[in-house]
């Protein structure tokens, strides 16, 4: 079985602004240890596949920074998007690529910005959706099991088992978009909701062929940049036919409308770094909860707050649950419980035209 891991690097990270900014989203920057989250998912990557078969897809002003963090990946394996438009267009981009090797060589789909805490148990479980794929003409979906009754993640609903061995693998029998907190509970409850981890197997002709048969203009679109995805005039030929291309979720134009698919239930410890409060379980903490990771704390009455200050010495006195977090030309500060409305404060500055610190 050939294998090709496929990195989508493509995302903003804007909620974790100011340090995410568009020119260095979340995905370049080191939140956890000395690595980049997209370098840490090549490392955990290595068992499964090597540079020559490590496939990002980014935005054109990122690819420089992905190449220069990754030096071991041929230049022809970061593929640029001159705009975004969705993760259908993008596996689809990636498919193509793959499939102009090899269309019966799998395709691993992952994120570039996720924490795994069990690497072993992540490649295990990599490793057994892969070797479905190959297998069956699939679309694989890893779906991870849910330790609390999340709001802000889509579900997808199980079906049939077809083999209990862990990991687990089922039919799907539907996805749920971001549930309120009643529903979220009784998912939880239930035990056949699995949160939908953004992580796929699949062989990149199969893909192909779902694509043509849900999203018919994008296959097109595809078909016709196929030719110069192995010559040198890939840049002219995506900056005429990518920023035409439909721009719609992989989950929405392909998987759910696939009568084609697999769940692998996955438990390898796993956070989607979604926000600075993600940090709070991943940074070391005083004995208070003060948690920091590039920075030294005196506290005195304060607990629960998460500090992010360039290396600079940060003194807390008589607060609680709060933020802070400086850049060079920023200081932000916020309730921990609000971690999520960051975006309201981009709108804001953007409205204010104050685009340098966006």
């Amino acid at each position: 079985m050939e294998l090709y891991a496929v990195i989508m690097a493509g995302g903003s990270g804007t909620r974790f602004w100011p340090a995410s900014r568009r020119e260095k989203p979340k995905q370049l920057l080191c939140l956890t240890g000395q690595r980049s989250l997209l370098q840490q998912t090549v490392d955990r990557l290595a068992p499964l596949a090597p540079p020559e078969r490590v496939l990002v897809v980014t935005g054109q002003s990122h690819a420089p920074a992905v190449a220069e963090q990754l030096p071991d990946l041929p230049k022809a394996n970061i593929l640029a998007e001159p705009e975004g438009r969705n993760t259908a267009a993008a596996c689809g981009l990636a498919a193509a690529w793959v499939a102009r090797r090899d269309p019966q060589a799998v395709c691993l789909v992952l994120p570039a910005d996720h924490l795994i805490t069990d690497e072993s148990l992540f490649t295990a479980t990599l490793e057994r959706a892969a070797g479905l794929a190959a297998d069956e003409p699939v679309l694989v979906t890893l779906g991870l099991s849910p330790s609390f009754p999340a709001t802000g993640f889509g579900y997808i609903e199980t079906g049939e088992i077809l083999d209990p061995e862990p990991p687990s693998v089922g039919r799907v029998a539907a996805f749920h978009e971001k549930p309120d907190l009643a529903t979220a509970q009784e998912y939880l409850l239930g035990g056949r909701h699995l949160w939908n981890s953004g992580m796929f197997a699949w062989r990149a002709g199969v893909f192909l062929e779902e694509l043509e048969n849900h999203l018919p203009e994008l296959a097109q679109g595809l078909a016709g940049l196929a030719p110069a995805l192995e010559g040198p005039g890939l840049d002219e030929a995506l900056a005429e036919i990518y920023p035409k291309l439909p721009a719609i979720s992989v989950d929405h134009g392909v998987l759910e409308r696939s009568n084609e698919l697999r769940v692998v239930k996955a438990d390898f410890g796993w956070s989607d770094v979604g926000s600075w409060e993600a940090m709070a379980g991943l940074w070391e903490a005083d004995c208070d909860g003060n948690a920091c990771r590039d920075g030294e704390v005196v506290a005195l009455d304060a607990q629960g707050n998460l500090v992010s200050a360039g290396g600079r010495l940060t003194a807390l006195l008589g607060v609680r649950d709060l933020v802070a977090v400086v850049t060079d030309d920023v200081l932000l500060i916020l309730p921990r419980e609000r971690c999520q409305e960051v975006g309201r404060l981009l709108e804001e500055i953007k409205a204010r035209g104050r685009h340098e610190h966006l």
